[in-house]
Formats: C-alpha cells, sequence, structure tokens
C-alpha cells in the first residue's frame, strides 16, 4: 500500500492521518472512529500525566 502524501495544513494533515487509519481498518469507519478514540484518550492521559510531573526548571529554583 502507497504512503499518501502529507497535506502541508493541520486540517489536511488530519484528512491524511485519517485516510491512513480508514485504510488499516479497511474501511469500516466505526473501527476507525474507535481507534481515533482510544488514541485521543491515550494522548489526554499522556498530557495529564505530564502536567502532573514538575519540571526540571521548577524543581531545580526550589533547590536554593
Amino acid at each position: 500500500m502507497a504512503e499518501p502524501a502529507r497535506a502541508a495544513t493541520p486540517a489536511g494533515a488530519v484528512e491524511s492521518v485519517m485516510q491512513e487509519v480508514l485504510a488499516f481498518c479497511q474501511g469500516d469507519a466505526m473501527n476507525a472512529l474507535r481507534v481515533a478514540l482510544i488514541a485521543n484518550a491515550f494522548l489526554e492521559a499522556e498530557i495529564d500525566r505530564l502536567n502532573a510531573e514538575p519540571s526540571s526548571g521548577r524543581a531545580r529554583s526550589n533547590l536554593g
């Protein structure tokens, strides 16, 4: 399967990724949506985890 060209715009990039997910799911839109929602939940959890960690800059400034 040929790799689709990535679009330069954010909307084009989303379209490109969604086409890849849809192809991966063999055209099944429900499964493609499920994959997208699972990926989104993972990324939201990762953002929450990273926001909960103190930054190394803050940790250094509290030492002195």
